[in-house]
């Protein structure tokens, strides 16, 4: 009893062993089976995200074909849409440059504003006009620009039309180089979106030239009714002026020497010259002899006249002096006529010092450049466009100056400040010095001398590089 009890623990303490073990083992094979679930559910998460990750990069490339293809439709856009715009910009500049050579070709002077009158723009044609650079003219007001009113101070109000009126005004200009000029000035309002003013474009003509012809026509028409009634004065005058001389002479031989009556017959003879001299004069202005244009010394003929007058010059104690200094000094003349002028001038300046004084005269070649002073030779005369050679001879006297008021009407016809005079003398000087396609001027002061200036063309070979 005893044994098999001793032989029963050691079976019960085995199988309680082995029942441990086989727990642990359960144990063992359970955490496994949790760890092989959990593994499971790993690999099956890894799957599910696996497939997600594919799922979303499949997406996301089929997006970013999409979005590829539309970038590059966006860019195909784009590029059409710069093409466009460059072929707009392209056109822009052709309108641009097409408009802005529109604006510099015109003829007139063409100045663009802003509402306040202040300059934005001027076209060549205006800077040439008025002498001056864009630069010293932007950003200054236009009326201030011209020196004269031709935009109101503020905008004009609207008209009946919807629109500001328009203005004109008629200019004379000084440039600063002394030449006045003759100005038309026409403006209108320029508009924008919904006829709303931006500013004021205004257009300058220079109506100088067309003044000069105009009043030049006026003059010619006037001499020439002049010169049809100078040649009737003429022949209803100088024929009994002719008898009258002619019984005032046969009267002188009937008297005999001392005879208190001679003396009466010769102021007979002496106001039928002088008459006789105003009438030649007056023919001579109106009706000038033809001018036959010759190559001339023009220093041979001054210096011919100088020494005829100079014994005259010199019984009214006026010293008389030459200094031709021109290298150059051959012209296209009429000799006859030339010297008339260099007479009637040394006359006029001994007749302006009573008291004496001195005449000098004096040549120089000048070369001209100046706009205004071209004009005035007309066209054609200068071979290089805007660039004439001339010979100058100055007569300067001592006298007694004169005015700016007799100055401004020295060369109009019978305008003399002589008690005797006919008045002429200088307009006759003029006109043959205009023949001649020459100019002359006269600079004076009171009390301080005159100076003639006539300027001549230079003969084409003497010119410099002729």
């Amino acid at each position: 009893m005893t044994s098999k009890t001793a032989q029963s623990k050691p079976e019960t303490g085995q199988q309680l062993g082995l029942q441990d073990l086989q727990a642990q083992v359960e144990t063992l094979q359970l955490e496994l089976a949790q760890k092989n679930l959990e593994m499971a559910q790993k690999d099956l998460l890894v799957h599910q995200g696996h497939q997600a990750f594919l799922e979303a990069a499949e997406k996301l490339q089929y997006s970013y074909k999409r979005l590829q293809k539309e970038v590059a439709g966006l860019n195909l856009e784009l590029d059409q849409k710069n093409k466009e715009l460059e072929r707009n910009l392209i056109e822009r500049d052709k309108v641009k440059n097409y408009l802005s050579n529109i604006f510099e070709s015109q003829a007139n002077g063409v100045f663009v504003t802003d509402l306040q009158g202040r300059v934005t723009s001027v076209n060549r044609s205006g800077l040439r006009m008025l002498g001056a650079k864009a630069q010293a003219l932007t950003g200054r007001h236009i009326n201030k620009v011209l020196r004269c009113k031709v935009v109101p101070a503020k905008a004009e109000p609207m008209t009946e039309s919807g629109g500001m009126a328009d203005f004109q005004q008629s200019i004379t200009f000084t440039r600063e180089d002394g030449e006045a000029l003759k100005l038309q000035a026409s403006g209108t309002v320029m508009n924008g979106e919904n006829q709303q003013p931006l500013g004021y474009i205004v257009n300058v003509h220079d109506v100088t030239k067309l003044k000069r012809l105009e009043e030049h026509a006026e003059r010619r028409n006037r001499f020439t009714a002049m010169g049809e009634m100078a040649a009737n004065i003429a022949h209803e005058i100088r024929n009994p002026l002719g008898s009258i001389e002619l019984f005032a002479s046969l009267v002188r031989k009937g008297l005999m020497e001392g005879d208190e009556r001679l003396e009466l017959v010769n102021h007979i003879s002496t106001g039928v010259a002088s008459m006789n001299h105003i009438i030649s004069n007056l023919l001579e202005y109106t009706k000038p002899r033809p001018v036959s244009l010759q190559k001339v010394n023009l220093h041979y003929h001054v210096s011919e006249v100088a020494e005829f007058t100079r014994f005259s010059a010199s019984q009214n104690q006026v010293d008389l002096k030459l200094g031709l200094k021109a290298k150059r000094f051959h012209i296209n003349g009429d000799p006859e006529h030339l010297k008339q002028v260099f007479h009637n001038l040394i006359l006029n300046a001994v007749q302006a010092m009573p008291e004496g004084g001195g005449l000098n005269i004096a040549s120089r070649v000048r070369t001209l450049t100046s706009p205004g002073l071209l004009r005035r030779f007309g066209d054609g005369v200068a071979e290089i466009p805007g660039r004439l050679e001339v010979v100058e001879l100055s007569f300067k006297d001592t006298g007694m100056g004169m005015p700016e008021e007799v100055q401004n009407q020295i060369f109009d016809p019978f305008y003399s400040t002589k008690a005797r005079g006919t008045g002429l003398g200088l307009a006759i000087v003029q006109n043959i010095i205009e023949s001649h396609h020459g100019i002359i001027d006269v600079e004076s002061r009171n009390h301080q001398g005159t100076t003639f200036v006539l300027m001549f063309p230079l003969l084409g070979k003497e010119r410099a590089g002729a």
